[in-house]
């Protein structure tokens, strides 16, 4: 995984493994304490989503937030994704707020242009 390339990160994980102290929680640990650790740098978050059958729930990492915990994603069988789409069950669990704005501006921007 190398983070030069810019890329978002997901890691999926089945329903039942989403509890108290799970792989998800602490995941979501480890990311907090690296970037309360290394001072909150911009552009890194990770946000968690839902499919619409509840079944599975993806953990999607900007690609600043790769570079702060590249080893466990890794070791997690993350996969490079598409930046992610917005919708209701997309929510930042950690990090910069910044990047949330940033992909409804793309979503918005690249909507608008399949539109012409």
């Amino acid at each position: 995984m190398t983070p030069l390339l810019r890329s978002w990160y997901r890691v999926d994980f089945p329903l039942h493994e989403c509890c108290r102290n799970g792989k998800p929680d602490h995941l979501q640990k480890a990311f907090e304490v690296m970037y309360v650790t290394t001072q909150k740098p911009p552009g890194a978050a990770l946000f968690e989503r839902h499919d619409d059958k509840c079944e599975t729930n993806s953990f999607y990492f900007s690609p600043e937030a790769v570079t702060l915990i590249s080893g466990l994603l890794e070791s997690l069988g993350a996969i490079r994704c598409e930046p992610p789409q917005l919708t209701e069950r997309f929510v930042l669990l950690v990090g910069d707020g910044d990047v949330r704005t940033n992909l409804r501006y793309r979503q918005e921007t690249f909507s608008d242009r399949k539109l012409r």
